[in-house]
């Protein structure tokens, strides 16, 4: 069999039509076919905008990150080079273990971009902390024109009235963001093995635990996602705990072969003395890491903590809320109430944020009780109990006025209730007297000699609302923007660019800040300090990141005599967190908030249940375990160089970027003003370079819209428009569609020579393990006037060339004529040079299919044989006992004969499997067939 005949066997699996001819086997051919010879051939631009179009889509070159020009971010060099590496991988299944603050969330982005254009990706789940969610879906939406659901009670119920009865609620979104608490519920492990998904995430997947004795329901809940998706990416900046069984099973849900079955894994790697070059060998293969020294490029931060005392009425308040929350408090610890124990937290914090914010919390807290006295009094209930709800700290924010804590905090006698309603009134009334804030007065002071010293934009982090409204009333001489949770993306957006062009301040809560960058500011000022130190790492991150050109300048408020000095005190000298340039690396700040509460740490010394002795030795204690799990991981982890020239390659890449943005808009000019179907969804540029946005022709609904990606970034409020962006996508669908025409077409070109023939533009689809599309085109001269190479630039070259649109087709009627007169000869041979091209391509996959499967087969073969050579002995083990000692062990055999089996048959699968990769099957389809003149003197 030759290789047409091959060519044309394989392409059969994916054509209905059995005719034995080369047109036959091209989709679409007859009818273009039949259009071009039989039709009125019309000027070419519609059909220069299907080409042009398809070549968009199709990511314009498949070795490039095309996503670079298509995300609102500045991409870094460390970026490309994990997504070029994931991306051209065999299978984008990895683990991400940058540490904080090099953008893993970025890289996760450009990988799902990637993968949308490459492999038409349409399924996508991303399974985060409930505190990232709308994080997630802003960076997703903003950043990457990605717009994903975010799946809560709320929406699955309005997925189950969308599905009816037997359906399955996720199936009915296709892009969703989720919370781990949320989906890990055991009720819906049915649901999820009947789910089937293109990319799954998991953002901070060290949450995913299991060891070999117990596994959470947030592992298992992994483990059926996993084996339902094609492509995989953990988030994790601590990966594991320094327990090395722990990284096993998180490894497993990326590949349960690369580290073989359990116990061979256990008695090689996690024994005394063993020898982990192996082990490392195996995890440069599947885990991508990089830390801020090796990345690099950032500048310096300097700490200075600006300590005071307060005037004796802010003292006598202090003192005597502090005696009332360490009451409450320590009734919580004895009754194991978490919810009060939680709100007294609150409460001691907000003692360290403001007088101002405290009073606010004290009044709304009397006012609960006395609603809940009432309620009692008029039931003659002897007890008031409010504590039916399920209490997650995760929902209640710090920022949030605790009414809903509030309600699950009660459970005291009548008598008991009206006794803390009477100590909260005295503790109003002391608050409400306070005129003078020692604080406000400092942070006043602090702004104004540091705008004597030059500085000119101010970042103040506070962690609650009330404070940030008291804030913006004392500097209010000042020009001022507050930044929190509950703006919308609007709001934010307008509060980020009058900041950065106008205002000196930015208050920003927590929920406020996530995901903001403002390397334009150079100064942070923590009002309050959160009592976590990854926290305290992502607001200095805010501004204390890539494209900062200056020196980070950290103030800590810190009251002398108080929880919030201690506090400080453990930030500073024991975590070392504002110390050098990036401070302590992430994967320790982060298992010591893992293995400690941090919140209850500092209660219990503040309300006298431990000693700073005996928390300074804890404290100890677990930060050099963290330090020790730090040491392992780096041993294993250091990422290695590899044969690929990044610098060079992010160079290109940006030129890359610049000229597929420039691209992307002319088309869709040229497309404005061709056709009028997108009339109603874009304008046309204005004056200021932008374009006027709508949606569902509403025209008092607009944005204005930009294709530079640059401004985009600059200024948040305008909508990026590049692919994703539901316009664009849209415009570029209608193009590729029937409907829109463009299936032949008269194009004049003034070229370096004369010449007349017929391009035909196809698009071909390749599949083997992954499907991949490519756009080719091939050209038929009339004549034989021009070498081959002449052809074979023509065909690279031809959607470059300066096409002219006034040209009148009079002159040219004869060329035309003779053309259509023939198309049957045209078309014949354009098939068979598609075919061969095809073959050259094909015989390319293959070259590289062979180099990225035999990995695979030898993984696969040394995993199983493993598994078969633990069970084999186990078998001789029984045997023997039975053969022996007459132990009855018949059960046991059985058992173990039927696992051989069932383990040999899911080795033979996955094997085949492998191999049928390496058979590549293709369909082609023709997109226009255009006649084409040339001339030297137009």
């Amino acid at each position: 069999m030759n290789n047409i005949d091959l060519l044309i066997e394989e392409r059969d699996l994916f054509s209905s039509q059995e005719e034995e001819s080369f047109i036959s086997t091209i989709e679409n051919e007859a009818r273009i076919l039949e259009i071009f010879a039989q039709s009125t051939i019309p000027h070419g631009r519609k059909a220069l905008l299907k080409a042009e179009s398809y070549m968009l889509k199709l990511a314009y070159a498949y070795n490039k990150i095309l996503s670079l020009s298509n995300s609102r971010t500045r991409i870094l060099a460390h970026q490309v080079e994990s997504t070029h590496r994931i991306v051209n991988s065999f299978k984008q299944r990895f683990l991400i273990a940058d540490e904080v603050g090099l953008g893993k969330t970025i890289e996760a982005g450009l990988v799902i971009k990637e993968m949308i254009y490459r492999q038409n990706y349409k399924r996508i789940i991303i399974i985060c902390p409930a505190s990232l969610l709308f994080q997630w879906q802003n960076e997703m939406e903003n950043k990457f024109n990605e717009k994903f659901v975010i799946m809560d009670r709320k929406l699955l119920n309005k997925a189950l009235q969308i599905c009816g009865e037997g359906g399955n609620p996720w199936n009915v979104y296709d892009k969703i963001i989720c919370s781990i608490d949320f989906i890990k519920n055991k009720c819906f492990y049915e649901e999820l093995q009947r789910t089937s998904w293109d990319f799954v995430i998991f953002d901070e997947a060290h949450r995913l635990r299991r060891d070999s004795l117990v596994s959470t329901q947030a592992y298992t809940m992994a483990e059926i996602i996993s084996s339902k998706t094609k492509s995989l990416l953990l988030l994790s900046a601590t990966p594991f705990r320094g327990k090395l069984e722990e990284l096993y099973f998180l490894i497993s849900l990326i590949d349960k072969n690369i580290l073989g079955p359990f116990q061979s894994f256990f008695n090689q790697f996690c024994v005394d003395g063993a020898d982990l070059s192996e082990l490392k060998r195996k995890l440069d293969q599947i885990v991508i890491r990089r830390t801020k020294k090796e990345v690099g490029g950032f500048t310096k931060r300097h700490a200075r903590t600006i300590r005071f005392d307060l005037y004796p009425d802010e003292r006598y308040l202090y003192d005597e809320t502090t005696k009332y929350v360490m009451e409450e408090f320590n009734r919580a610890i004895q009754t194991e109430n978490r919810a009060v124990g939680f709100v007294m937290t609150v409460f001691q914090k907000l003692l360290d944020s403001s007088s101002y914010a405290l009073l606010v919390a004290l009044k709304n807290r009397s006012a609960r009780l006395r609603e809940l006295l009432n309620k009692a009094e008029t039931c003659n209930d002897y007890y008031v109990i409010f504590n039916n709800g399920i209490f997650d700290e995760d929902t209640i924010s710090d920022n949030d006025e605790m009414s809903e804590a509030d309600e699950l905090t009660v459970q005291k006698t009548i008598e008991e209730l009206k006794a803390e309603i009477s100590t909260l009134d005295r503790l109003i009334s002391i608050a409400e007297k306070i005129v003078v804030n020692k604080k406000g007065e400092k942070l006043i002071k602090l702004i104004k000699d540091l705008k004597r010293k030059g500085h000119k934009k101010f970042l103040i982090f506070t962690q609650f609302r009330t404070t940030q409204d008291y804030l913006m009333g004392i500097l209010s001489d000042f020009s001022t923007v507050a930044f929190n949770g509950s703006m919308s993306r609007d709001e934010k957006e307008e509060a980020i660019l009058k900041f950065k062009n106008e205002a000196e301040i930015i208050i920003a809560t927590e929920a406020g800040g996530e995901g903001r960058n403002m390397q334009f500011c150079d100064v942070l000022i923590n009002y309050d300090l959160p009592w976590s130190p990854l926290k305290i790492e992502q607001r200095i991150g805010r501004i204390h990141r890539f494209g900062q050109a200056n020196d980070v300048h950290i103030y800590n408020f810190s009251t002398r005599g108080t929880v919030a000095e201690r506090v400080l005190e453990v930030l500073t000298e024991k975590l070392r967190i504002f110390e050098e340039s990036i401070g302590t690396p992430d994967i320790m700040l982060g298992q010591i908030e893992d293995e400690v509460n941090l919140n209850t740490l500092f209660m219990e010394l503040a309300s006298g249940r431990k000693r700073k002795r005996d928390i300074d030795a804890e404290l100890s204690q677990r930060i050099e375990s963290a330090r020790q799990s730090f040491e392992k991981l780096t041993e294993l982890t250091v990422t290695g160089k590899m044969d690929f020239n990044y610098d060079e390659y992010y160079k290109v890449t940006l030129k890359d970027r610049s000229f597929t943005n420039r691209r992307i808009e002319k088309f869709i000019n040229d497309f404005l003003e061709e056709d009028t179907f997108a009339a109603d969804l874009i304008s046309k540029k204005n004056n200021k370079g932008l374009y006027k946005v709508q949606y569902n022709g509403d025209s008092k609904q607009f944005r204005y819209g930009t294709f530079d990606s640059e401004r985009a970034l600059e200024d948040e409020s305008l909508e990026f428009l590049a692919f994703g962006h539901r316009v664009i996508d849209r415009i570029i669908d209608y193009c590729n569609s029937d409907e829109f025409g463009g299936e032949t077409g008269i194009i004049f070109i003034k070229g370096d020579s004369s010449f007349d023939g017929v391009i035909f533009n196809y698009i071909a689809e390749f599949k083997s393990s992954s499907t991949s599309h490519q756009l080719f085109t091939v050209f038929v001269e009339r004549g034989s006037s021009l070498s081959s190479y002449e052809k074979k630039y023509i065909e690279e070259q031809f959607l470059e060339q300066e096409f002219l649109h006034n040209i009148s087709t009079v002159p040219y009627c004869d060329i035309i004529t003779e053309i259509q007169r023939n198309s049957d000869k045209y078309f014949k041979e354009a098939s068979t040079a598609i075919l061969n091209k095809i073959h050259s391509r094909m015989e390319e996959l293959n070259e590289s299919l062979e180099i990225q499967i035999d990995p695979e087969v030898e993984k696969i073969k040394e995993s199983y044989t493993k598994q078969l050579r633990e069970l084999e002995e186990k078998l001789d083990l029984y045997e023997s006992q039975m053969k022996w000692y007459g132990k009855d062990t018949r059960s046991l055999i059985t058992r173990l004969k039927n696992k051989i089996v069932k383990t040999k048959t899911e080795m033979e699968s996955l094997l085949k499997e492998h191999r049928d990769f390496r058979g590549i099957k293709f369909r082609v389809k023709l997109l226009n067939a255009c006649i084409v003149i040339s001339r030297k003197d137009f």
